[in-house]
């Protein structure tokens, strides 16, 4: 009874606090499924194998010229294949382990753009990431160790993060810009958009959601929204990303609205770090077109 209390309970304050929960029979499935995906993971970042990294490369407006690429994790689990990352993510979230799994992305992205001539890489943090107060000096270590630039390395935060706050954040996120990384404000336009958050946040970096992007030519309100994201990201003198481009009358749109820089699958897939380097030209081979990991 106290075993099932305590899942309850679990789930009370996982779904926002200040509520009850009575325990449902499927809640401990559940429990011991997460338990299970928490000791595989932890395996997998201390040696085993299944987890990598996808890049999806980020283009200018001619279509050709790769502008840098965003860091996605992917983990093809040997009993049930390609897990969804926001699965693992949020599980490494809750039983503590998203410091271990960030690090890992952040060393394993900056070796593999200290050995190229991308631009920049991205990579996604977490808002738990921020809130310790260890990160920055973390990321300073990674950097130092891997070579790569401050310069060369972007950070892709949501909307939740400037939510937050907190002094911790705010300290954060000031320092990092100070060294030089860029801070990207990742699906902007589908949480609590605030200009007071951009004021009080410097960032360097709109990304405009790809739910939007996909109405282009469809829905007259969903381009008058990406019209004034644009517009908002020029008058705040900050660059803006356009992702989920699928179609080339929704690239044409965003070109003519003033965007310049396009993420989605009319332009590329996420590749392998080989295939990304072969289509940028980096990397010598015979196919140009190289096939794209599931995004």
């Amino acid at each position: 009874m106290l075993r099932k209390a305590d899942i309850a309970l679990y789930e009370a304050k996982k779904n926002g606090r200040g509520r009850y929960q009575v325990f449902a029979g499927d809640m401990d499935d559940l429990l011991l499924r997460k338990r299970q995906v928490e000791s595989e993971l932890r395996h997998a970042l201390n040696g085993g194998t299944g987890i990598k990294l996808a890049y999806q490369p980020i283009f200018a407006a001619d279509g050709s010229t790769i502008l840098g690429a965003e860091a996605l994790i992917r983990w093809g689990h040997e009993v049930h294949g390609g897990l969804p990352p926001a699965q693992f993510i949020a599980i490494a979230e809750e039983r503590g382990m998203i410091g271990q799994l960030g690090k890992w992305v952040l060393q394993e992205a900056c070796r593999f753009a200290v050995g190229t001539e991308l631009p920049w890489v991205a990579v996604n943090v977490s808002p738990l990431q921020l809130r310790d107060a260890g990160f920055t000096e973390q990321l300073a270590a990674v950097l130092a160790e891997t070579g790569l630039a401050p310069g060369r390395l972007q950070l892709e935060i949501t909307e939740s993060v400037l939510l937050d706050n907190n002094d911790t954040t705010r300290t954060a996120l000031a320092a990092l810009r100070r060294s030089g990384i860029a801070i990207v404000l990742d699906d902007f336009g589908t949480g609590y958009s605030s200009l007071n958050y951009l004021r009080r946040h410097a960032i360097d970096k709109l990304k405009i959601d790809r739910s939007f992007v996909n109405l282009l030519g469809r829905d007259e309100s969903s381009a008058a929204i990406v019209r004034a994201l644009v517009d908002l990201a020029d008058a705040l003198d900050v660059g803006v990303t356009a992702e989920g481009v699928e179609t080339e009358e929704q690239k044409a749109l965003l070109v003519a609205m003033g965007c310049r820089e396009f993420q989605g699958h009319l332009l590329s897939l996420p590749l392998e770090p080989a295939q990304l380097l072969r289509l940028a030209g980096l990397l010598p081979g015979k196919d140009s077109t190289p096939a794209a990991v599931s995004a």
